[in-house]
């Protein structure tokens, strides 16, 4: 498992270089790319703006070849109309203003960061609203959750502007003062993420209900993995319901992935 952060600005991103002793790979010019000695850390800045962070992504994924027990975490600074600077709050819904298509981390975890929704700008505004704004979190999640599991992609913003501070007033020593407040609050979540992440990717453990469904049904070999992956974010999310007694009626293994597919997708789940 790799912890991938990401960050649009050098100053956002100074604090977790230095938390995490990150070194730069010289070798990876198109966006700068850090490491940890051990690999287990990876940051990449980005650039401003949603094109940059989706262009960041994908070169990310090809030059440190992630994979889907990875942890993405965007790190940044967002404008709210009166939630105090220096706060953090876990992105619960992206919108992107352009299209107005909207996204849902799935915030399986608890935490005590509190979540709130987010809509990404194409450039900087003081029309604050009761959502958060920045410039890159629908480009670097849309993106992410191409290459990483869905509940291990997750977005945490810091407040740096409000209606009673200017957003004139940002500049990159008090951005990367902001960060460094909140390196705490960060590694809180990251170590709830590794829990989850420990959960959902576990291949020794079979997820409850595993064996009921391959006795009761035929599932090729793509399928019965399918169906594992499943069952395990299943059993996480629902943990109280008996997921093979609610689809005991269906007819066939295909409707019954059908059915847990729908679960999984159709619900926007939060603890918060």
């Amino acid at each position: 498992m790799t912890v991938h952060f990401f960050s649009a600005l050098f100053c956002e991103a100074k604090p977790i270089i230095k938390h995490y002793d990150l070194s730069k790979l010289e070798n990876l010019n198109t966006f700068s790319i850090y490491s940890s000695n051990e690999g287990d850390i990876t940051l990449t800045i980005t650039g401003i703006g949603k094109n940059n962070a989706i262009k960041a992504i994908k070169y990310h994924h090809d030059s440190m070849h992630t994979h889907k027990s990875d942890i993405w975490l965007n790190i940044g600074i967002a404008g709210h109309k009166n939630i105090s600077v220096g706060d953090i709050r876990l992105i619960n819904k992206i919108t992107d203003d352009e299209d107005k298509k909207s996204w849902y981390p799935q915030i399986i975890f608890k935490s005590e960061c509190p979540s709130i929704d987010l809509v990404s700008l194409n450039a900087p505004s003081t029309n604050y609203k009761a959502c958060l704004y920045d410039m890159e979190a629908s480009g670097f999640y849309q993106t992410a959750i191409q290459y990483g599991t869905i509940e291990l992609v997750q977005s945490l913003k810091i407040i740096s502007d409000n209606s009673r501070t200017s957003i004139s007033k940002i500049n990159a020593e008090n951005v990367e003062s902001l960060i460094k407040l909140n390196i705490d609050a960060i590694e809180k979540v990251l170590s709830e993420l590794k829990i989850l992440a420990k959960q959902i990717t576990s291949e020794e453990k079979l997820p409850n209900y595993y064996e009921l469904f391959i006795e009761k049904w035929h599932f090729t070999q793509s399928e019965k993995y399918r169906l594992k992956r499943m069952l395990a974010k299943i059993n996480i999310r629902y943990s109280n319901e008996n997921i093979f007694e609610s689809t005991n009626h269906l007819g066939t293994g295909k409707l019954v992935l059908k059915e847990l597919e729908n679960k999984l997708t159709n619900i926007n789940f939060s603890l918060n």
